[in-house]
């Protein structure tokens, strides 16, 4: 675990592994010998030693475990027990009724992912229509509101007059008795995100807590964690949430700063348009910067931000954006006719912040995003949407740049990627073949093995 975080998560790795016949940074029939959590020993022809377990490369790469920098673990094992309410599963009123009728249980129905494309914004009236035997709740995919029929807001005890509740998961979550089987959902949702080669998380849910800090020792996860949260968390970021329709007094944003780097935390805002960006970096520039802040999506980046965003950083290099390319991918079409035409070239950039010399990190956001980080690599190289249009071509990274964002240690996003070397911790990634035949592929059904220490 990065140090401080007070997070752990149990060895999946055997205490003596040797994984022979590996391709190891373009090195081909490598030996790699791991104990107590450590890669020991790099050669040719290592012989196996005594209770000491051998695993078969088969000339595959080995790489780095995985670290996605930007996800939300609770919320994607909530989801992936949820109905999906938005595209590409649902894109009409008809999809989302014939959805939400066929959903299963007899109580709460939980939906995710809506987009107003479906059927507009959703109301109190519109919900009870659709369903109004049965609480619904429905997240937009944008995990900013929640959409509640009448009885799901009886059951909550809130008074709302139009069913639209915003940036309440906190007492939503307060209010509402999960399942038992919540915990076994994370685990299981680790395990999934295992069979990506991912080792490493950072869970960026701005209402994480010391509660949500404790019920993280208790879990059985396959990787490491790195929590950002509220001022209650002994150490990570500081996650910030800035939305348009609501911004925060500057001068209380600035203090507000000022006290996480007192603490010794950096902060992360989260930041999806270009006002958000613009006042995230005023604050910065006023409170100064401490190593390790953060912007969170930096979905829209224009010249002028760009340059804003570079002086803010510095020469030290102090902020680091962690972005999301798999956007582009999965929403690419909806941004091309909601976004201004001139902003389209701004949207989610990789190369234009590689090249202002800023420090560059990937995640997916899930569940907001598909978990999949190859899919997020993909759409870094490839950059095109859905329906095959292209959105920013010099935004475009190769293979590699793109492998690389989610190489750095958790508690460094954009910095030097890990290296299966002597002395690293044993987290890894085997592919099913040598990295020239993946790179051209970058898909997770690459994925042979996921080593975590």
């Amino acid at each position: 675990m990065p140090a401080g975080t007070g997070v752990s998560a149990s060895a999946d790795c055997h205490p003596a592994l040797l994984i022979v016949n590996a391709e190891v940074e373009g090195v081909a029939n490598l030996d790699v010998r791991c104990r107590d959590g450590r890669i020991v020993d790099i050669g040719r022809g290592l012989d196996a030693a005594a209770r000491e377990c051998v695993l078969d490369a088969r000339g595959g790469a080995l790489l780095p475990g995985l670290n996605d920098h930007h996800i939300h673990l609770f919320a994607l094992a909530a989801a992936r027990r949820s109905v999906k309410c938005g595209p590409p599963e649902v894109t009409t009123f008809a999809e989302l009724q014939t959805a939400l009728e066929a959903a299963p249980g007899e109580d709460w129905i939980r939906g995710v992912g809506y987009h107003e494309s479906v059927a507009g914004m959703l109301d109190t009236r519109s919900l009870d229509a659709l369903r109004g035997d049965r609480p619904v709740r429905i997240q937009h995919r944008s995990g900013k509101m929640w959409f509640v029929n009448s009885l799901a807001a009886t059951r909550l005890g809130i008074e709302t007059a139009n069913g639209q509740l915003f940036r309440l998961d906190g007492l939503l979550r307060e209010r509402l008795a999960e399942d038992a089987d919540l915990l076994t959902s994370v685990e299981e949702t680790s395990q999934l995100l295992a069979g990506y080669g991912i080792t490493g998380i950072t869970d960026a849910t701005y209402t994480n807590d010391k509660t949500t800090e404790a019920i993280y020792r208790q879990l059985d996860l396959r990787q490491r964690v790195n929590l950002m949260g509220d001022e209650t968390l002994s150490s990570g970021s500081l996650k910030i949430m800035l939305d348009d329709a609501s911004l925060p007094d500057l001068d209380q944003l600035q203090e507000r700063i000022a006290e996480a780097h007192d603490r010794k935390r950096p902060v992360a805002f989260h930041c999806v348009t270009r006002t958000e960006l613009v006042l995230a970096l005023a604050a910065l520039r006023a409170a100064g910067t401490l190593l390790g802040d953060r912007i969170e999506h930096a979905a829209v980046t224009d010249a002028a931000t760009m340059e804003l965003l570079q002086e803010t950083s510095g020469e030290a290099g102090h902020v680091t954006v962690v972005t999301q390319p798999n956007f582009i991918a999965e929403r690419g079409d909806q941004y091309l006719r909601d976004v201004p035409p001139e902003d389209h070239d701004n949207l989610y950039r990789c190369r234009g912040f590689l090249g202002a010399g800023l420090r560059l990190g990937g995640g997916t956001d899930a569940p907001y995003g598909d978990p999949d980080p190859w899919l997020a690599m993909r759409a870094a190289v490839e950059r095109r949407t859905p329906n095959g249009r292209v959105v920013g071509t010099d935004e475009k990274l190769s293979p590699e740049e793109a492998l690389t964002l989610f190489l750095a240690p958790l508690d460094d996003p954009g910095g030097a990627p890990r290296r299966v070397e002597i002395g690293a911790a044993a987290d890894l990634c085997l592919l099913s073949r040598p990295w020239n035949g993946a790179r051209s592929a970058l898909t997770a059904s690459l994925v042979a093995e996921c080593v975590r220490a």
